[in-house]
């Protein structure tokens, strides 16, 4: 029996936000194999990654003592890592208060023996994987979406492909 879960804390788009995503950026994909299905698009906050199941509860509690402003955030530019083949929808303008909640969000769960990314946090909805040109498609529209909470995702691999799977979700003030 396996007691391993792989977990990340994300922002989760509502069902409004999800399609103008898919919409706006299906101009961008048409020939890009390897997209994101609908489904599985959000921005991670902290990527916990493989912990056993015991973990959870430490997980749960520490996003209880988030206190974070809800804020908009304007996704208006596509972007590429080019070392992990990511094309990606993010942000030119990183609004404040999503740097606060990372920072509680990382802050808390170092209490649960989580070690946050030391790289430079770029939010951004991955769109297509194993993404092999050095150019990417520029976006040239901007999709408003109003953030009202955080969510804990689990992540399961299945024959069909990953599936995300939403634990628990926090409402931000």
């Amino acid at each position: 029996m396996n007691d391993k879960i792989r977990l990340f804390f994300a922002l989760w788009p509502d069902q409004i936000t999800r399609q103008s995503i898919v919409e706006q950026t299906k101009p961008l994909l048409i020939n890009i194999p390897n997209k994101i299905i609908p489904d599985n698009l959000h921005i991670t906050l902290a990527f916990v990654g493989s912990v056993e199941k015991s973990q959870l509860p430490c997980l749960l509690k520490a996003a209880r003592f988030i206190q974070t402003k809800r804020f908009t955030l304007s996704l208006d530019k596509t972007g590429c890592f080019h070392q992990e083949k990511i094309f990606w929808l993010g942000c030119q303008f990183i609004n404040p208060e999503l740097k606060n909640l990372v920072t509680q969000l990382n802050n808390e769960l170092k209490r649960c023996d989580y070690k946050p990314d030391e790289r430079l946090y770029t939010p951004h909805v991955s769109l297509a994987r194993q993404y092999n040109s050095l150019s990417y498609p520029e976006f040239k529209n901007k999709i408003e979406w109003q953030v009202d909470s955080f969510s804990l995702i689990e992540s399961r691999s299945t024959a069909a492909g990953v599936e995300y799977h939403v634990l628990d979700t926090w409402p931000l003030n």
